[in-house]
């Protein structure tokens, strides 16, 4: 019992620690996008995003982690163009901050990963590959076994 309040309470952490990096993080690292500054304004998007699975705080086996998306208010398109309008784009998919797909469907396998938490990201973003304003994402962390 002490052992799994342990295990849930450095989850929590881990995850609180993600939340607060992700919300004030300056990275330009793998996975950065361009920003407003150097685009010019960028248009907002009524679509909503949530990750069905794995859900947070989940535990996957390390054979690999099925990738479950909801979008809502959008919908995805296979084109790449300068055209963008607000409810059409693709999903970009960061396992630990680095890109692993640029999906046109919903769902999908993540790449096998190491024993150990991990956090996915996915952003819906606009035809040109570029994030709307502000941000369309969801993330979530799960523990693979």
């Amino acid at each position: 019992m002490l052992t799994h309040r342990r295990r849930a309470l450095a989850l929590a952490g881990a995850l609180a620690l993600v939340a607060a990096l992700a919300g004030c993080s300056g990275d330009k690292g793998a996975g950065a996008t361009p920003t407003s500054d150097t685009l010019g304004p960028r248009p907002t998007s009524p679509a909503k995003l949530t990750i069905v699975a794995p859900r947070n705080g989940a535990t996957v086996p390390a054979s690999g982690a099925e990738l479950d998306v909801k979008l809502a208010k959008a919908k995805i398109v296979n084109l790449t163009t300068r055209n963008i309008t607000p409810t059409e784009g693709h999903i970009h998919v960061l396992v630990d901050g680095q890109l692993v797909a640029m999906n046109y469907k919903l769902s999908g396998k993540l790449p096998k990963l190491s024993p150990g938490t991990h956090v996915v990201r996915v952003e819906f973003v606009a035809a040109d590959h570029l994030p709307f304003d502000p941000r369309v994402l969801s993330q979530a962390a799960f523990v693979v076994k």
